[in-house]
């Protein structure tokens, strides 16, 4: 399990650093699905809720291509979502959110 730890903490920040590159200033990664529950197998993506306050500017579509973009790059199975902590305080993000929150590991 420590191995999937490191390699996952190593994704994230790579992840991480190609959002910064494009302007997305993470404050927050939130982990959820396999990863967090550690059911992740070799084949799984990783679920990831990158907060940012950057997205306030990009709509779901945008910030889906940004987060595409970002994982293409990085060549790893990231299937990412932005939010705002905006969003998050007036409870815009989906209800699985708060359920990912409880279960996660934020980086």
């Amino acid at each position: 399990m420590a191995e999937k730890t490191t390699n996952l903490e190593r994704i994230i920040k790579l992840f991480q650093r190609e959002l910064n590159k494009m302007g997305i200033r993470s404050e927050r990664v939130v982990v959820f699905g396999s990863y967090a529950n550690g059911t992740a197998r070799e084949d799984s993506d990783i679920d990831l809720f990158i907060v940012s306050r950057d997205w306030e500017k990009y709509n779901l579509r945008e910030r889906l291509e940004i987060l595409g973009i970002a994982a293409v790059r990085i060549l790893e199975p990231v299937q990412a979502q932005g939010v705002t902590p905006r969003e998050i305080e007036t409870k815009q993000v989906p209800m699985y959110w708060w359920e990912a929150v409880k279960e996660s590991n934020a980086a």
